[in-house]
């Protein structure tokens, strides 16, 4: 009878033990599962962190790389050097670098419409941009799907133009008298000559707008590019 006795109480043992071994594996398990969540969600984490980094810091260039030194923004009159053209030109090639991929075409379109903005600056004499800021970025929508992302922005903007407004010109006077109020062929010409030898006034002008972009990125070597950026102004939101 003790012996018996003894089976049941080895056997309840033996039960407890299988138990506890048990839960102990479904607790290794369940930590498991939960560190490796968590990874996952750091991971994430990271990546949208880096992806609106991305964007933010290339937005910032957009809006920069094109400007001209302080040294010739008194005055869209002020001659730019070639050599300061030049040395524009190819910071706009490293700058692009860093945030655009080159495996979809964009990296190279948007060297070529910054380096015409350079251009454009250099020689328009009758405007240049002097400062040109983002003051807000709002992300809309942010998806990540592996290696490859797509998201939604609204950025708002304002820019500082100064512009030389010829002075004492009545543009009406060379209307015609219809509804359309167009220009007179036969008084362009005198139009034209009259405002460029009217006298200019430096004026500063500053638009708003806010715009939607969208983008798509590819993570390329561990590094987040900008694969496409569509955009447009906002309804009512157009400088």
């Amino acid at each position: 009878m003790y012996r018996k006795g003894g089976e049941n109480m080895k056997e309840r043992l033996v039960s407890r033990s299988s138990i506890l071994i048990s839960l102990a594996i479904l607790l290794i398990i369940g930590f498991a599962i939960l560190t490796i969540l968590g990874f996952q969600d750091k991971a994430k984490y990271n990546d949208i962190n880096k992806i609106k980094r991305v964007i933010m810091e290339a937005e910032d260039m957009e809006n920069t790389i094109y400007l001209l030194p302080e040294a010739y923004n008194s005055s869209p009159e002020v001659e730019v050097p070639n050599e300061v053209i030049d040395s524009m030109n190819k910071k706009v090639i490293s700058e692009c670098q860093k945030y655009y991929s080159a495996k979809s075409g964009l990296l190279a379109d948007r060297i070529k419409v910054l380096q015409m903005a350079v251009d454009a600056q250099a020689k328009d004499k009758e405007s240049r941009v002097v400062k040109n800021i983002n003051k807000s970025i709002k992300f809309i929508d942010l998806n990540i799907n592996g290696d490859t992302a797509t998201v939604i922005a609204d950025i708002s903007g304002q820019a500082t133009i100064i512009s030389l407004v010829p002075q004492g010109v009545d543009i009406n006077k060379y209307k015609t008298s219809n509804k359309k109020e167009e220009i007179k062929p036969e008084m362009k010409a005198k139009m034209e000559e009259d405002i460029k030898n009217a006298p200019k006034k430096l004026v500063t002008n500053s638009p708003e707008g806010t715009m939607r972009f969208y983008y798509n990125l590819a993570k390329e070597d561990g590094v987040w590019k900008i694969t496409s950026r569509k955009g447009d102004f906002l309804p009512g939101q157009g400088p």
